[in-house]
């Protein structure tokens, strides 16, 4: 299916003036007289844009002589109810929104290509052709969910973003266990999303590079929000979660959106503008899902056991055995290596794909495949003699 095919549904105009009058009193009435004049529009006029809503999802009481109240929002995405909650964040982000989309990974590449300004968000409830890390496809069944990718330009070295992925998922399980207050949020080392060792979110980053900058990052999440884990493919009900499930109650899609675009560009200011002082190891520490577990890590077909003690400052994890911490050879990076030059072809065409490593957790182990992405393995090959010694 060509992008062409997939419809953007646009927000603002009179939807958006009434909608946002109605969540902004959320315990009160708002005046169909005053909403026509603040519109310019008959109070007939009201009453049919109104009953629009109401196809849309929205529930909204109305009594004479008081006005209308929503009582309840749609249960899926909503192109004005995400430009509403984002203009109540801390994150100016545009939000482009399509019910239907191959991948909002794919479409951020194309919105790029036609040169729109960045920071953008791609958000949908659907995708057909979803994709992980390493090239994984990725479940995403039922519009419960969120499907969303946000978009930068950094223009800055590569090695910046050696710890994207993990920051971000250190501002999300923040931004979202306000939410789920009695479920613990953590992350799987590197790019899962867990609570009780079932995976609710996974998160892959891709970046475009030009010699020694980064042209574009994109940072797309697969998250479980409102879906029934019992409505899962049998393969990973055990496995997988959802929010709903975890926090015992459903909660507003579009709100959950809003927040977690804002704690990607939180996440994009700590790591890649270097706001804050915060320190990654401190921060990952309460999060770890990992800690205290035996691991098995498999690289070139040699098996290192250990316990599993957090990770270190590049970003690596930690496992420690009889004889102490095991050398730091589990890299977690996007780039730890500098290459020194690039031919035309590369440079316009490297696609890197985030993690470079890639974790398949089992109850009682973890195990790790070093698996680069077949672009970087070509030039790997190529260009040896440039990767850095941490490598």
């Amino acid at each position: 299916m060509s992008d062409t095919e997939y419809r953007q549904v646009l927000s603002g105009g009179d939807t958006q003036t009434i909608l946002s009058a109605l969540l902004d009193a959320p315990d009160t009435f708002v005046s169909g007289s005053l909403l026509a004049e603040q519109l310019g529009v008959s109070r007939p006029a009201i009453h049919g844009k109104l009953g629009k809503l109401r196809e849309q999802g929205f529930e909204i009481e109305a009594i004479r002589n008081k006005g209308y109240r929503l009582v309840k929002e749609p249960e899926v995405l909503h192109a004005d109810l995400i430009r509403y909650y984002m203009e109540k964040s801390d994150a100016p982000i545009e939000v482009l929104y399509f019910p239907v989309i191959d991948s909002t990974n794919s479409e951020a590449e194309r919105q790029l290509s036609r040169r729109r300004a960045t920071p953008f968000a791609i958000a949908s409830r659907s995708q057909t052709n979803d994709r992980g890390s390493l090239g994984r496809d990725w479940h995403s069944a039922t519009a419960d969910n969120l499907y969303l990718s946000v978009a930068f330009e950094p223009n800055i070295p590569p090695q910046a973003l050696q710890h994207f992925t993990l920051w971000v998922g250190i501002h999300i399980c923040r931004a979202l266990q306000g939410l789920v207050p009695k479920a613990p949020l953590k992350i799987k080392w590197p790019n899962d999303l867990h609570c009780k060792r079932r995976k609710f979110a996974g998160m892959l980053t891709e970046a475009k590079v030009d010699a020694d900058s980064l042209r574009s990052i994109i940072f797309g999440i697969g998250l479980n929000v409102n879906s029934n884990p019992a409505k899962y493919p049998k393969e990973i009900q055990k496995t997988a979660t959802s929010l709903y499930a975890v926090g015992g109650k459903e909660l507003k899609l579009n709100q959950v959106t809003a927040k977690v675009i804002a704690a990607t560009q939180a996440a994009y200011d700590t790591c890649i503008l270097g706001g804050g002082s915060e320190n990654l190891v401190d921060a990952w520490a309460p999060l770890n899902s990992l800690s205290g577990q035996h691991v098995t890590a498999i690289m070139n077909n040699k098996e290192i056991t250990g316990i599993a003690c957090g990770i270190d400052e590049s970003g690596a994890l930690l496992l420690l055995d009889e004889g102490g911490i095991l050398p730091s050879c589990l890299f977690y990076t996007s780039l730890s290596f500098y290459l020194k030059s690039w031919s035309a072809s590369l440079r316009s065409s490297l696609l890197l794909f985030l993690p470079l490593f890639t974790l398949l957790l089992s109850q009682t182990s973890v195990e790790f495949s070093a698996l680069l992405s077949p672009s970087i393995v070509n030039i790997v090959r190529t260009l040896s003699s440039l990767l850095s010694p941490s490598i």
